[in-house]
């Protein structure tokens, strides 16, 4: 995977992406759309993706949901599909080569955010300061944790284009 700006001054990203590294993408932002949609009111990854606001106050927690989790599932579903839209490859072709306005990219790194928000939750991070996940080698999935760490390089990448005066 490159990641290069595409103007001066962190004016948008360009990625070129591997078939591959496109069709995992994809099927990320599948996961993430399914956890949204689909998702069990328990699930502790949707409790990631949207905690409670009130977490000592059921009630408020309750009303403050009502009137807000629509538009925030909606705004994330948006999110995936707009990943899943750009990484559509054609067939035979060895990359997909992705164009971000500097909106677009900050709609991508919120996916990204996203979508380590529900690995994190699969293979047991639990301090989002620490991206050392809390492994049990036995029952944890080394392909979520690989994707995790992928997820946090691609953001990093993003984010190094988008604000190179930062470091």
């Amino acid at each position: 995977m490159i990641v290069a700006g595409r103007g001066g001054g962190g004016e948008g990203v360009r990625l070129v992406l591997e078939t591959e590294e496109a069709m995992l993408l994809s099927e990320l932002a599948d996961q993430v759309d399914s956890v949204l949609l689909l998702g069990e009111p328990d699930d502790p990854a949707l409790g990631r993706l949207l905690p409670s606001a009130y977490p000592d106050d059921a009630e408020a927690s309750a009303e403050y949901t009502r009137y807000t989790r629509e538009s925030l599932v909606d705004g994330k579903r948006q999110a995936a599909q707009r990943v899943r839209d750009a990484t559509a490859a054609p067939a035979g072709s060895g990359v997909v080569e992705i164009e971000l306005d500097q909106s677009e990219a900050w709609g991508w790194l919120t996916f990204l955010t996203d979508l380590r928000l529900i690995l994190a939750e699969r293979v047991g991070v639990d301090d989002l300061d620490d991206d050392e996940p809390d492994v049990d080698a036995e029952t944890r999935d080394d392909y979520l944790r690989a994707a995790y760490e992928w997820a946090g390089f691609v953001q990093g990448s993003m984010l190094e284009v988008l604000d190179p005066t930062d470091g």
